[in-house]
Formats: structure tokens, sequence, C-alpha cells
């Protein structure tokens, strides 16, 4: 009992002035720091700017963004075309992001409590364990990329490093020195995930000023030195096989949908720390869309440079920076992909896994402590046999959007069309009564609609996913093709479905007027007291 006391989290509390309160006493909120809604200027911590946010998503294109055309242009699709799919991606995948966003800039709630609105008090753990298996799964191969970076940085720095002895056999799938840069990239990281997630701001305005220094030098260099955009834009569309070029397509813009979709759902966890949520709109349209495609084209560029300049092909940026003859350069490019890394790691991994776990744990897990747990998990997954050993594991963390879509298309339809945007703040923090459990409303803290709307969203895409994790299995080609397009196609099914079933079977209290919730809100709300 004594260490349970010791490692418990306190709560504190927070006077919430409901719009149709009767006197100026509000409603108390009891919970966990973190948890709790984040109060605006000049009180709370909401101080992200439309810079903060766009470096956010510019950390995030410096990433997998770089080789998303690589399996589209390889199958046959043209760089146009692919570059028009990953567009079409984007854009997509912006909506539903500045949508998300908006609801935690406006209540400065995180991704954990808004899906309490729609799945319930307890419902909810089903939306944030989805998004915590892909995020830790994501963290564990982001931190093996870092790795991957100090071992170039070192060689660049002392050649002889490339002879590093290995003393592990080919049957772990990774080398001695692989093994020892991994464990360097992880001890560093360590000590940034303490970093508050309020504070990420000034990580993202470091980014937003080099990464793109660095990409437009990556671009000139490959441009310049090639003299010219090189053979791949030459390339026209050659559907390799039996596969229709619309299916080549729709398979591209989900191939560029798929590393944000879990960004889609766990947005609010920092838009909550926005000044303006219309900011938070616009910044996540354009930002997503255009410096995160531009990455997308400077991997198109670099790859076809390469093939003039040194007569071979590679979509790996990293194999890219062996080939320089400057070490100096082929140091600075690597240190840029490690920031890269940390920056997805701490801002769209950890911070999303610290989030789920602090909902599920409330009296002993805060952010912090998620975020650590997420590194512990993350290297006992052992990315290096992940990514060396088992090709489909990469397609099922492509192919894990199926999960993932469902879960925003019944947040949007939820918070958007029958909640017109008003949500009940107290009851988001009521376990054992409130709207969002009671047995008028939901059962015992789980909204069956949202489950059973979300179970039978999987169904059109589950054939795909399966094959595409195992293509030994015969699955019908109409599945397949269906399967490319899987994070639209689920997220409107779930979505409507959702909503049919609220319509269908209402519940005894309206939707369409929660009772105690709009933005003005949020304005009203005041510290009572802080441990």
């Amino acid at each position: 009992m004594k260490f349970l006391d010791i490692v418990s989290i306190r709560s504190e509390e927070i006077k919430f002035h409901a719009e149709d309160a009767e006197s100026n006493d509000g409603e108390i909120i009891l919970g966990q720091p973190d948890l709790l809604p984040v109060p605006p200027l000049p009180q709370g911590p909401r101080k992200w700017g439309a810079f903060h946010l766009a470096g956010y998503w510019i950390a995030e294109a410096f990433g997998t963004q770089y080789e998303v055309a690589s399996s589209a242009v390889a199958a046959g699709l043209s760089p146009g075309a692919t570059i028009g799919a990953i567009l079409l991606g984007h854009i997509l995948v912006s909506i539903a992001c500045a949508a998300n966003g908006w609801v935690g800039a406006v209540y400065g709630i995180n991704f954990p409590v808004y899906a309490r609105a729609s799945f319930g008090i307890r419902g909810t753990s089903i939306a944030v364990i989805c998004r915590a298996v892909a995020a830790i799964a994501w963290f564990g191969t982001q931190t093996y990329q870092g790795g991957l970076c100090v071992q170039v940085m070192l060689e660049a720095i002392w050649p002889f490093f490339k002879t590093f002895p290995n003393h592990l056999p080919t049957s772990a799938h990774v080398t001695s020195a692989q093994l020892l840069c991994f464990f360097i990239f992880y001890i560093i990281q360590l000590p940034l995930l303490w970093i508050h997630i309020s504070k990420l701001r000034y990580l993202f305005l470091l980014k937003i000023v080099i990464m793109p220094i660095f990409g437009f030098t990556l671009f000139g260099w490959a441009v310049g030195t090639a003299h010219g955009f090189g053979p791949v834009f030459n390339k026209g569309t050659v559907s390799t096989g039996s596969t229709p070029v619309a299916v080549l397509f729709l398979s591209a813009m989900t191939s560029a949908i798929a590393p944000k979709s879990t960004l889609a759902l766990n947005i609010p966890d920092f838009t909550r720390y926005a000044k303006s949520p219309r900011t938070v709109v616009w910044t996540n349209i354009f930002a997503l869309t255009v410096p995160v495609t531009l990455c997308a084209i400077l991997g198109v560029v670099v790859t076809s440079a390469v093939e003039v300049i040194y007569g071979i092909s590679t979509w790996n940026p990293l194999e890219v920076c062996t080939l320089w003859e400057s070490r100096a350069a082929a140091f600075f490019a690597a240190l840029c992909w490690a920031l890269a890394a940390i920056a997805t790691n701490i801002s769209a991994n950890s911070t999303a896994v610290g989030n789920d776990l602090m909902i599920l744990f409330p009296k002993f897990i805060n952010i912090r402590r998620g975020q650590y747990i997420c590194a512990v998990l993350g290297v006992a997954a052992c990315p290096w046999i992940l990514q060396n050993s088992a090709n489909n594991f990469v397609a099922f963390l492509g192919g894990y959007s199926i999960f993932l879509g469902p879960v925003a298309g019944i947040l949007i339809s939820d918070c958007y069309i029958l909640r017109r945007r008003r949500l009940d703040i107290p009851a988001l923090y009521s376990p054992g009564y409130g709207q969002y459990w009671r047995l008028s409303r939901y059962t015992a803290g789980f909204n069956w609609r949202a489950i059973v709307a979300f179970t039978l969203a999987l169904l059109p895409n589950l054939p795909g996913f399966i094959y595409k994790v195992n293509t030994k299995l015969h699955v019908s080609v109409g599945a397949v093709y269906i399967f490319s397009a899987v994070w639209p196609v689920s997220l409107c099914v779930a979505g409507s479905l959702y909503l049919l079933f609220s319509y269908v079977f209402p519940p005894a209290i309206s939707i369409n007027n929660s009772s105690s919730s709009i933005q003005e809100s949020l304005d009203e709300k005041e510290k009572v007291c802080g441990i």
C-alpha cells in the first residue's frame, strides 16, 4: 500500500462554469493534472502559434514521407501521378486533422478525453488501444532509423568505424555497430522525453528553421549535379501485372495517409495548447498539404538524381549520404534526419502512448511516465528484427489505418453532426454518472453504437488487410482493390453507420442539445486548487 501511495498521482480540481449554470459556483472537475482541460491564456499554457504548428508537420515531413513515393513508382505509377495521389491523400487526412484539432483547441482536451464523447467513459479504451499499438511499433522503428543516422555520423567522423567488428550472428538481423548506434540514439533520446508536451513548441520552431534549409540544399544539389530532374520524371505509368492504374493511384494515396492516420487522432494532444482554433484549422490544412507533399517530391527528385550521378537507384536517404565524398555533408545530413526521427518519436509516438496510458491508468501514469513506458516497450519489440526480417510487418504498419480510419470517422460524425460541436465537458470527467455513462444513454460507460459501427467498418477492408500482411493467402481481387483506399473507406463507413445507429436507436437524452458546454465556457474556467 505504501508503494502504491508513493507512485500514485494526486488529482487536481477545476471549476467549470457551464453556459446554463444557475449560479457562479459551476461544476467541479476532478482529475489527473495532465488529463484536465488546458486553461486559455493568460492562466493556461496555450502559447502555440501558427509557426509552432507548422513546425510540428515539418518535423513529420522529413521522415517516412521522403520514401512514400517509392513503392508507387516501383509498382509502375508515373512520378506525376504518384505526386498527385500523395497530394490527394494529404488533403483528405488534413481535413480530419483540422476537424479533430479544432476540438482540442476549443475545449482544451486531449484525444483520449475527446473519444469519451463518442465511445463512452470506458469505451474510449478501444480507441486509445488501437492508437497505442501503432505508436509503440512506430517508436521502435523510428529509434532504429535514428540509430542508423548515428552510424552514418560516426562513420563520417571516424571512417574506421565502417570496419567495426561484428560479433552477432546473422540470425540477430542486426550488426554490432548498428546495435551500438541504436542504443546511443536511444540514450540521447530519453532525456528529451522529459520535456513536457506544452514546451515542445520550441523543438518544432527549431525544425521549421533547420529542415527547410536542409531540404532546399538537398534539392539544389540533386538538380544541379544531375543537370535536371533525371530519368525518373521521364517515366510514364506502366502497370505491372493485372493491377489497374486506378488501384495503383489509390494505393499511393493510402501510403501517404497511413503514417498520418495516427496523427489525425492524436492531434488534439497538441492543439489543446494552441492560441486560436482558427489558426489550428488553417495551419493543419496548409502545412500538411504543402510542405509534407513537397518532401515526397524531394524524395523523387533526389532518387532520380542519384540514378544519374552514381548509376544506382535508392530511395533510402542514408544510403545517399554514404555516397557523398564530403564527410561533413554526410554528417550534417544524417544529423538532420536524426532530428526528424527524434521529433517524430516525441510528438507522434511517445506522447500519444503517454496520453493513452494516462487515460487507462490515471491514478498511476501521467504523460511523462507513459512516454518512458513507450520507450521501454519500443525496445522490447526488437525493431531491428521487425525491420530486417519481416517485410510483412512493414505492410502491417502501412495497413494499420484499417483500425484508425473508423475511429476518426466516428469522432468527426459524433462531434460535428450529432452534437453540432457542443461537448459536455464536466460529463467527460464523470465516471459512474453523466450522459457519457448512465444507462439511458450509454451502457456503464460504453456506447454500443460506436463499438458496433467500428466493428462493422472493419469488415469491408479486413480481407485485404490480411492479404497485405500475408500475400500467400488467397483473397478475392475485389477485396484487395477495396483495401487500396482503406482509410477513406473505413472512415466513411464507420461514420455513416454511427449516424444511422444514433438516429434509428436514439438515446433518451437529446443528442443535438448537450446541456453544458460551448467553446466560450472554457474562458470561464479557473483553477481551484493545485497539488
